[in-house]
């Protein structure tokens, strides 16, 4: 009798332990507070701008977004501007020597301009240079094969013309919202901002990093691209427009190219789920689930394990294309439906992928299972306990 109770005591201990363990149905890997939410302020995670200048006042204007201390002694103010969710790079020549980034000399622009791209991975390029104005944004430059000379042998870019994928003379256009930037800045300043249709930016250092910028977004503007460059273009600003007022309408203008790509932003891929489609309640079942975000971005997935169970939160962010695993155990027998989505870092969602799964029978009953049905009293006790719970 003694040996009856402490057995039934351990037994008791025993089914208590697995109906508590039995609360934690779901395997989640990675589902750490870390990623409650998903977060976009942390420098890495954003697409950066790029903006160069020349002549003053472009180089002035522009002078806040430098990470060059010897230009910007203030302190670089691009990262995440204006919590946009951008940030903003500036290179230009040191105002009145012109010397260091972009000098007036193809040769050091072709070079600074390639470097500094394979470092700063732009999803846009906004450039300025000092001409007519007071706020002219080109819409045109072009492949020329000779230039107004500069004033550092061999005087012409090398290689000339530029870009050999396409013939001399070839035009590339802007494809910044510029229509759309001139209105913003007639309306919010008393500059006179046009878009120049007709004409090109004047066949000399101005249109030279026109058509790079041009020419770069048109390379690097692939749906399969890690770092695609959406946008790109050119403004003349007249040398009399004040450096206050040229911040100002700089500032528009980043803006209305912000919110632009924000406007272009594509959603992920609807996500791919594999894994198995039927099996035992009661057991665990691993799952694999990815996204692909056309523009490279990292992406974050929400679960749902059946229809009207919500999921937890979003988890991630996770690297575009990258397979997660999660494990699950359907407790009940039944047929199921996994829903998945996935959204990039401005939110933009994905349609729902789903996956139907079906529960046919319970697991195999266990050693501890069919040791119980050889004793009644604590087989009815497990199953007086079951109904309990």
């Amino acid at each position: 009798m003694k040996w009856n109770v402490s057995t039934r005591g351990m037994v008791f201990c025993i089914i208590f332990f697995i109906a508590g363990a039995g609360v934690c149905s779901v395997i989640s890997e990675g589902n750490d507070s870390e990623y409650d939410r998903i977060s976009m302020t942390n420098q890495g995670e954003r697409r950066a701008i790029m903006v160069t200048g020349f002549w003053n006042p472009t180089g002035q204007m522009i002078a806040s977004f430098s990470t060059d201390t010897s230009l910007n002694p203030e302190g670089w103010k691009g990262e995440n501007w204006e919590d946009l969710g951008y940030d903003i790079y500036s290179f230009f020549p040191t105002p009145g020597s012109y010397k260091g980034n972009f000098e007036v000399d193809y040769q050091d622009t072709w070079d600074d301009f390639w470097a500094i791209t394979a470092e700063v991975l732009p999803v846009a390029i906004v450039s300025f240079g000092a001409g007519d104005g007071p706020w002219e944004i080109e819409y045109n430059a072009r492949n020329l094969a000779y230039w107004v000379n500069d004033d550092t042998p061999p005087y012409q870019p090398t290689p000339c013309p530029p870009d050999d994928s396409v013939p001399a003379g070839f035009f590339r256009h802007a494809t910044l919202p510029v229509q759309r930037i001139a209105d913003a800045v007639n309306d919010q300043t008393d500059l006179d901002a046009w878009v120049d249709y007709e004409g090109a930016p004047g066949a000399y250092l101005c249109e030279y990093i026109a058509y790079l910028g041009m020419w770069y977004q048109g390379i690097h503007n692939t749906t399969d691209g890690v770092f695609p460059c959406r946008a790109a273009g050119f403004i003349h600003v007249n040398a009399g427009v004040s450096v206050e007022d040229a911040k100002e309408a700089t500032e528009i203008t980043l803006r209305e190219t912000i919110a632009h790509l924000k406007e272009m932003n594509l959603p992920p891929n609807m996500p791919q789920i594999d894994g198995p489609t039927s099996g035992n309640a009661g057991e665990s079942h691993t799952y694999t689930m990815s996204a692909v975000e056309p523009d490279g971005e990292e992406v974050s997935y929400y679960i749902e394990w059946f229809e009207g169970c919500p999921g937890v939160s979003w988890e991630g962010p996770y690297v575009s294309g990258e397979e997660i695993t999660r494990d699950y155990t359907w407790d009940e027998e039944g047929t199921y439906m996994i829903r998945v989505k996935a959204k990039d870092q401005w939110g933009a969602e994905s349609d729902w992928a789903t996956l139907e799964v079906t529960m046919p029978r319970t697991k195999e009953p266990t050693r501890f299972s069919r040791f119980l049905q050889k004793y009644p009293v604590l087989f009815n006790l497990f199953n007086l306990y079951q109904d309990w719970m």
